[in-house]
């Protein structure tokens, strides 16, 4: 294993390097080589991560608790892992800290990270696919967990003589009928090998599929895909298609590095050689020395391979005359547990401490409304060998209310136990609380998140979109009780408005037909300084930040909710700052409207306080 092992993390640092030289361009570029050709190896986030899993594996650390070594290994306070960490920071486990409040949770930053379990268990792939879906868990959600899974588990089982066709299969076999990768596949089988097939399916295929963002991890496994099929699983034909789709290419292009290197058995020293010998780590990489040499990472990756993939199994010698009695066959099959963990939904918070492990399952999600209840249970699971007896004590933040039925526990070996509970903050004050277990020793805490108050009035008019240019009287009164004239005549006036945060449903505010409203807050941070706000409407927006109109848009599109042009506001803030949005809805319905706030480092800044309006 040790070759195979080497050869795709090589494969893995060159597809990332080409692949990096195009990440973001919109359109298919066909390349024969780098360019221009590197000085040495291009730092990638994904291989740092790589660094982290494989201490983590060294450490005796399980999947399910993998969160906390992202967490405390790296600071990629970059778009679609800062919503990872600022949930676990905020107290939620996997996988429902890549849910929660995530607009970007179907990205590709986890692809490039959970192709490292399709090494190190190489031939055994449902422990492959166990181990990506609690990595990639930890910042995205639906498809971009599926693909990190399905990738990671084809890596597992690519090897020299395995089809194409098959990598392929394995991929599709692995993705719950929902998944929007099962609709690209038959399109890109259909045209990859015609002349123009490569520049044909970039071109048209995120508009088939309806994703507008370059970066979606479905458009990147395509890439991925596209290649191989292009390439027939040879390096430098695979590599270089893939590459040359842009958007996340360089997760895309080390996706495809890794697979074509197994499958060819090699990476060619012509490809190799730019690379050089130098490793290059990040500055988010925390509390781990990385080796200063790509051939001491490489050396890394074979060791942990040669520790945990499946070793080769010499056939058994039967009855004299028989001859030898053939290898057993890798199982290939996926297994019940992986199954559910791909259906089920995002809504557990998942907490180990030695043998026991607390699953914190969020029926109504972790946001609560003041004097409202919230649902929830917890299952607790003995993860020794022995059976085991516990008495614990469940409570909730002072002044809170919580309500269970936990008493003595057994718990057989391997065996678990689910009791319900609800929760309920005081009728007053939006703070955030939390729930907590303490139980044979061991204390686990699930947090849970307040409201936030953000006042709304609409829907006012928009005849023929003239509602993004129209100044409504509301736009400069904010009193409470005072009545507007809304659309159709009927009186309007500002309300406050339970939010949950990221997600705005002016859907529901504006109801059918156009419309206009407003929405309004006064934001409180835990510190002053420099942050940016990031709005994303589907139809348009006017953003004022304290009375000043600081950015605008006004396009009906899909939006992409990234921190970026249009969608982006920088301001300074001794530590408050008043937020005024404007939004419309025309004659389709929208999708909601997304908010969300972050610091000048990257990671999402959540308020720590909304003042009423006086």
């Amino acid at each position: 294993m040790a070759d195979n092992a080497r050869n795709a993390a090589l494969g893995a640092l060159v597809g990332w390097t080409l692949g990096a030289q195009g990440r973001g361009r919109r359109s298919f570029k066909r390349l024969d080589f780098f360019d221009p050709i590197p000085p040495r190896m291009a730092q990638s986030d994904a291989i740092d991560a790589w660094l982290v899993g494989m201490a983590h594996l060294k450490s005796g650390g399980s999947s399910a608790s993998y969160y906390r070594a992202l967490f405390d290994g790296l600071s990629q306070h970059t778009d679609e892992s800062a919503f990872g960490l600022s949930n676990v920071s905020r107290g939620l486990g996997t996988p429902l800290c890549g849910a929660h409040g995530n607009p970007l949770a179907n990205g590709s930053r986890a692809i490039g990270r959970a192709l490292l379990w399709g090494i190190v268990f190489h031939g055994l792939p449902n422990k492959a696919c166990e181990w990506a879906y609690w990595d990639a868990s930890f910042d995205h959600t639906a498809d971009g967990v599926w693909m990190p899974v399905a990738i990671a588990r084809a890596v597992s089982l690519a090897e020299p003589g395995r089809a194409v066709s098959q990598v392929v299969r394995d991929i599709t076999e692995t993705l719950p009928a929902e998944s929007k990768l099962l609709r690209a596949i038959p399109k890109i089988i259909k045209d990859f090998d015609s002349p123009d097939g490569p520049k044909d399916i970039r071109e048209n295929l995120p508009t088939a599929l309806g994703i507008a963002d370059s970066y979606d991890s479905v458009l990147t496994a395509c890439w991925v895909v596209l290649g191989l099929l292009r390439g027939n699983g040879a390096f430098e034909p695979s590599v270089t298609c893939t590459a040359g789709c842009g958007g996340a290419s360089d997760q895309a292009g080390l996706a495809c590095g890794v697979i074509s290197a197994l499958l060819s058995g090699d990476v060619p020293q012509a490809w190799s050689a730019p690379v050089g010998d130098t490793f290059v780590s990040g500055h988010g990489l925390k509390e781990i020395d990385p080796p200063k040499t790509v051939s001491a990472f490489l050396k890394l990756v074979e060791e942990a391979a040669d520790a945990h993939a499946r070793q080769p199994v010499e056939p058994e010698p039967t009855t004299e005359g028989e001859g030898a009695a053939p290898a057993p066959d890798i199982d290939e099959s996926i297994s019940p547990e992986v199954r559910d963990l791909i259906a089920r939904a995002p809504e557990f918070s998942v907490y180990e401490h030695g043998d026991i492990r607390a699953s914190f399952r969020y029926i109504d999600g972790p946001v609560v409304s003041p004097g409202d209840t919230l649902r929830a249970s917890f299952t607790l699971t003995n993860l020794s060998d022995g059976d085991v007896t516990l008495c614990g004590e469940l409570t909730a933040t002072k002044g809170w209310e919580i309500a269970h039925k936990m008493g003595e526990v057994f718990l057989a070996a391997g065996s678990s136990q689910t009791f319900a509970v609800v929760v309920r903050p005081p009728a007053k004050g939006r703070g955030d609380g939390e729930m907590r277990l303490s139980i044979g020793g061991a204390a686990f805490t699930a947090p849970v998140f307040g409201t936030q108050l953000w006042y709304a009035v609409g829907p006012l008019l928009n005849q023929e979109g003239t509602g993004f240019d129209k100044e409504y009287p509301a736009e400069k009164d904010m009193r409470l009780g005072q009545v507007f004239n809304g659309r159709s005549n009927m009186p309007v006036e500002w309300t406050a408005h339970n939010e949950r945060g990221v997600f705005f449903d002016v859907e529901g505010l504006i109801g059918d037909g156009p419309g206009t409203a407003y929405y309004f807050a006064d934001v409180t941070f835990a510190k002053p300084g420099r942050y940016r706000i990031v709005v994303a409407s589907g139809v348009g927006a006017i953003v004022w930040l304290d009375g000043t109109k600081t950015f605008w848009y006004h396009d009906t599109h899909t939006p992409i909710p990234r921190a970026t042009e249009p969608y982006i506001g920088v301001f300074e803030t001794d530590g408050k700052v008043k937020v005024l949005i404007k939004t419309f809805r025309n004659l389709q319905p929208i999708p909601p409207m997304i908010v969300y706030f972050l610091a000048e480092d990257g990671s999402v800044a959540v308020p720590s306080g909304f003042s009423p309006i006086d």
